[in-house]
C-alpha cells in the first residue's frame, strides 16, 4: 500500500548505513535512511579522482562535536560501504585494519573529548563481519584517551591515557600548587586486560622540557585547566623491543626500553640526534617505525608556526651514529596548515595516505609524490586516515524497505556487490525478478513502478553470484 514505509532491518546495535557521493552543492549529510530510520550518514566528496592508487577502501571516523558522526569505510567515489553512527556525545577517532590473532579486525576509539583535546573512553575491535571481539579499557581506573590504540602481535594493545596530577609549576612560570597532566601510555593483554606495561610522563620528562613551558598555559594551569605539558598523541613498537612515543606539547620522540627509562629523543629541546635542520619539526603526530631505520611523522609545525605549512615526512635514522635526515616529503601542489591531528601511512607501493587531521581531507599520494586521490568531508574532522584492503560479510542479511513505487537496498558492511535484484509477487512462495540496479552505496533505491504485495531484494556480485537475500516484506 503505498503511503507508509515497511522495512526489514536485521543488523548490529548503533551499527547504520551510509551511501552516495555528492557534489559541493548537495546537502553534507542524507536524510534518514529508508533501511535503518535515524541514520544521517555524512556525504563524502572526492575533490580528486582516483588515478593508479593502492589497492583498498578509505577508512575515517568523521567527528564534530555535538553531531551524529562515527567510523566509516568508503570506496574510490566517495560511497560508503560500512557506517557506525555514534550517538552525541560520543566520537570516534583512528579508525583503522589491524591484525589481531592472526585475521584483520577493525579497530577504533570512541568516547568524550573535552576542549583540550583530551578524550576519556574506550577502544573496540570487531571481526570481518562486524561483530564485536572486544572492548579494551586503560588500567588502574584510568579511561582510554582518543590518540592510540596500536594493537602488537603479541597479542596486546598500546593505549594512552591523561590524568590530573596536583605539582609544582614555579618552575616554569606557572603557580607553586598547580596542576598538570600526566601522559600516561599503558600496554594492555587484550584477552585478560591486564596491565603489562606502564609508563608516566612525570616520571621521566621535566616539565621544562615542555613547549608550553613560561608561557600562558603554564601560568593559569588549575584544576579545572590543568597544564597539557607532554600531551602523548602515538605509541608503537620500536627497535629491539623498545617503546617510540611522541609528545606533541614537548616537540619531541622518545624511544622508551621496556623498563620505561628514556633511550634517546629525537626533536625538541634535548634531541639526541642531528643535524639540527634534519630535526626540525614541531607539535607532531603518528610517529612510527619502519624496517631499515625509516620513521615517519606527520609534522604540524605550521600552526603554531615553526614551519612555512605542514610535513608528511619521511626520514631515514642511523641510530647508533644518531644521526637524521629527511628522505621524503608528500606535498599537495596547493600547501596545507594544519592545526591539529594528522597521520601518514606508507603504502606497499611506495606511496602515502595522508590524513590532514583539522583540514578535513586526506590524500592519496604516489611515490613521486604525485596526487592520485583526495577526498574531503563536508565538516568536522577526522582524526586520522588510512588505506586497507578489507573483505567485509556481515553476519546479518540486507535490509529492504518500499515506499510510492520505491525499493530500497542495504547491506552494511559487505564489500562484494555489484548490482540489486528486486523480486515481488502476490506472496513469498510466487515472487519473481522485477527490477534491478547497481550498487550506488549502502542504500540504493530502485524505481518499479506499482509495487506488488510481497517484495525482498538480493545482492549479486561482478559475476552474477547471489550474495545473500533479504527477508521479504509485505507491501499492502
Amino acid at each position: 500500500m503505498r503511503g507508509r514505509v515497511l522495512c526489514v532491518v536485521v543488523v548490529a546495535a548503533a551499527a547504520v548505513i551510509a551511501g552516495g557521493c555528492s557534489d559541493t552543492k548537495r546537502p553534507a549529510r542524507t536524510g534518514s535512511l529508508r533501511t535503518i530510520p535515524g541514520a544521517y550518514p555524512l556525504r563524502l566528496t572526492v575533490t580528486h579522482a582516483a588515478d593508479g592508487v593502492a589497492p583498498g577502501y578509505v577508512f575515517v571516523a568523521e567527528k564534530k562535536g555535538g553531531e551524529p558522526g562515527g567510523p566509516m569505510i568508503a570506496d574510490n567515489r566517495g560511497r560508503i560501504l560500512w557506517y557506525r553512527q555514534l550517538p552525541p556525545p560520543l566520537e570516534a577517532t583512528d579508525f583503522r585494519v589491524q591484525t589481531y590473532r592472526g585475521k584483520p579486525v577493525l579497530t577504533w576509539w570512541q568516547g568524550r573529548i573535552n576542549k583540550a583535546g583530551v578524550g576519556r573512553g574506550e577502544d573496540v575491535i570487531l571481526d570481518s563481519s562486524y561483530r564485536q571481539i572486544a572492548i579494551v579499557h586503560a588500567g588502574d581506573g584510568l579511561q582510554s584517551d582518543l590518540h592510540e590504540f596500536q594493537l602488537t602481535p603479541r597479542g596486546t594493545a598500546f593505549v594512552t591515557a591523561y590524568k590530573e596530577v596536583p605539582d609544582d609549576l614555579s618552575g616554569v612560570g606557572g603557580p607553586k600548587k598547580g596542576w598538570v597532566l600526566d601522559s600516561v601510555v599503558q600496554e594492555i593483554d587484550i584477552a585478560t586486560g591486564r596491565v603489562v606495561f606502564d609508563w608516566h610522563s612525570l616520571d621521566h620528562v621535566p616539565l621544562s622540557e615542555s613547549t608550553q613551558a613560561n608561557r600562558e598555559p603554564a601560568r593559569d594551569a588549575s584544576k579545572k585547566r590543568p597544564l597539557d605539558y607532554f600531551h602523548v598523541n602515538s605509541v608503537a613498537d620500536g627497535p629491539n623491543g623498545t617503546i617510540l612515543i611522541s609528545g606533541r606539547n614537548t616537540s619531541a620522540l622518545y624511544d622508551l626500553a621496556r623498563a620505561g627509562r628514556i633511550l634517546w629523543r629525537l626533536g625538541g629541546k634535548k634531541s639526541d640526534f642531528g643535524p639540527a635542520q634534519a630535526v626540525r619539526f614541531a607539535f607532531q603526530h603518528d610517529a612510527r617505525l619502519h624496517p631499515g631505520g625509516v620513521l615517519t611523522l606527520f609534522d604540524n609545525g605550521a600552526i603554531p608556526k615553526v614551519e612555512p605549512y605542514t610535513r608528511p615526512l619521511v626520514m631515514k635514522l642511523d641510530i647508533a651514529k644518531r644521526r637524521a635526515r629527511v628522505v621524503k616529503t608528500f606535498l599537495r601542489p596547493k600547501k596545507l596548515s594544519s592545526p591539529y591531528e594528522g597521520d601518514i601511512q606508507l603504502l606497499p607501493d611506495g606511496g602515502a595516505f595522508v590524513g590532514w587531521g583539522g583540514i578535513r581531507r586526506a590524500t592519496e599520494f604516489a611515490s613521486d609524490g604525485r596526487v592520485r586521490f583526495e577526498v574531503k568531508l563536508p565538516y568536522g574532522d577526522t582524526y586520522r586516515a588510512f588505506r586497507y584492503p578489507w573483505v567485509g560479510r556481515p553476519g546479518d542479511p540486507p535490509a529492504v524497505a518500499a515506499d510510492r513505487g520505491v525499493v530500497y537496498a542495504s547491506w552494511n558492511g559487505e564489500t562484494g556487490i555489484a548490482r540489486w535484484e528486486v523480486l515481488g509477487g502476490d506472496d513469498r512462495a510466487h515472487l519473481r525478478r522485477i527490477a534491478s540496479a547497481p550498487w550506488r552505496g549502502l542504500e540504493t533505491d530502485i524505481h518499479v513502478g506499482t509495487l506488488p504485495h510481497t517484495v525482498e531484494v538480493r545482492a549479486l556480485d561482478s559475476s552474477g553470484r547471489i550474495l545473500g537475500t533479504s527477508p521479504s516484506v509485505s507491501v499492502g
